[in-house]
Formats: structure tokens, C-alpha cells, sequence
């Protein structure tokens, strides 16, 4: 780890020394390095504001009693997430917004391959615009994200050598202003609205 990178790592983690670090040094160089640990001893804004001020990329995994969260990130902004909770998918929060209905679900369902996600395959479809598609995925990781800001049962590891091995649509989110935004809901409403902020309007489908 280069040193300007350990002093902006050693500003958001305090307890450190209780992670369990995975180096594995090659002759030349540093390989991808894995991290992991418990939320208790590293919370999840201090792992998105390490990931961000340090530019990795990666893929952050979270789990909880509840679900297990993936979050990939390039270069510091993240470009992809996913949920084991089925009432988090995109498909889901699209039927239940009136924005696509079951039977334009299930048509992107059909269309998807291994390396196709349900948001590359609505594209494929013409359902909805790229420019839509990436609102509402947006708005889907924030969602995420907020519902695990104050969580402390739980346990991550992030890992440089794991990335979405999906054809994905191009989302980049600045993790510094997501932080920012998600901890004013945080402290103003202490719950996430999703139909709130950022420009986003449902609109039904007139398909």
C-alpha cells in the first residue's frame, strides 16, 4: 500500500489493527488485496469513504441476518449493485413504480444469459431509455446503501481481484457526493423516500 494512500486509509479507519488483512506479495509488485472484517470495527460509510478516497476498485460484499449486498466500484465510483433480497431487485422496484409491468419483466427475464443483467436486457428491448435505466439504478443503490448505513450486525470483505463479470450499463456514481446526500437524508428524515430528489419521475409504461 503506497504511503499517501495508508494516511487517507488510516483517517477513516481507526481500529485497524482489528481487521484481518490478506496480502499476497508477488516478486514484483503488489498483488489485489482483499480486506475483511465486521462492521462493528469498520462502518459502512467508513468502508465507502476509504473506498472512494482511495480510488479502488472492487467489489464490496455485505452481509447481514438479512441479505448479502455486492457493490463493485472502478476507480472509487461505484458502477454496480446487487441484493440477495429479492424486493430489492431492479425488476421489482420497476413493477412495483408502475414503470414496467410483470409481463415486460419477465421478457427481459427470458432475454437474459449468463453475462446479462435484467438492466442490459430492457435496453436490448427498447423498454426503457439508457438515460432511465441508470436513474433508477441509481436510485436502487442509494436505497441499498441507506438501509445499511447504521447497520452493525454484519460482516464485508472487499476484494480488488472480483469484478461483475456482467455486460453492464455505463453507471458511474461518485461515492463521496452518495455519502454526502445519504448522511442530510439520514439526519433530516432518518428514512429513505425513494420517490424524493434527484430528478427522478415515475412514469408508467404506454407500451
Amino acid at each position: 500500500m503506497r504511503r499517501s494512500e495508508t494516511k487517507r486509509f488510516s483517517a477513516v479507519l481507526p481500529h485497524r489493527s482489528r481487521l484481518r488483512f490478506i496480502y499476497h506479495e508477488r516478486l514484483r509488485g503488489r498483488s489485489p488485496m482483499a480486506i475483511e472484517g465486521n462492521l462493528r470495527t469498520m462502518s459502512v460509510p467508513e468502508l465507502l469513504m476509504w473506498i472512494s478516497q482511495c480510488r479502488k476498485s472492487g467489489t464490496l460484499e455485505i452481509r447481514t441476518g438479512r441479505s448479502t449486498e455486492r457493490l463493485a466500484f472502478e476507480e472509487g465510483n461505484l458502477t454496480y449493485s446487487s441484493s440477495s433480497d429479492r424486493k430489492k431487485t431492479l425488476g421489482r422496484l420497476l413493477i412495483d413504480k408502475g414503470v414496467v409491468t410483470e409481463e415486460m419483466h419477465e421478457k427481459a427475464r427470458k432475454l437474459r444469459k449468463k453475462d446479462m443483467g435484467v438492466a442490459k436486457a430492457l435496453l436490448e428491448l427498447q423498454l426503457l431509455s439508457e438515460t432511465e435505466i441508470l436513474r433508477f439504478l441509481r436510485k436502487k443503490a442509494e436505497r441499498e446503501l441507506f438501509d445499511l448505513f447504521s447497520c452493525v450486525d454484519g460482516e464485508f470483505q472487499f476484494d480488488e481481484r472480483d469484478l461483475p463479470q456482467l455486460q453492464l450499463l455505463p453507471l458511474r456514481v461518485d461515492v463521496s457526493n452518495l455519502l454526502l446526500r445519504l448522511t442530510q437524508l439520514m439526519d433530516e428524515k432518518g428514512e429513505y423516500d425513494i420517490d424524493d430528489a434527484s430528478g427522478l419521475h415515475w412514469e408508467g409504461p404506454d407500451r
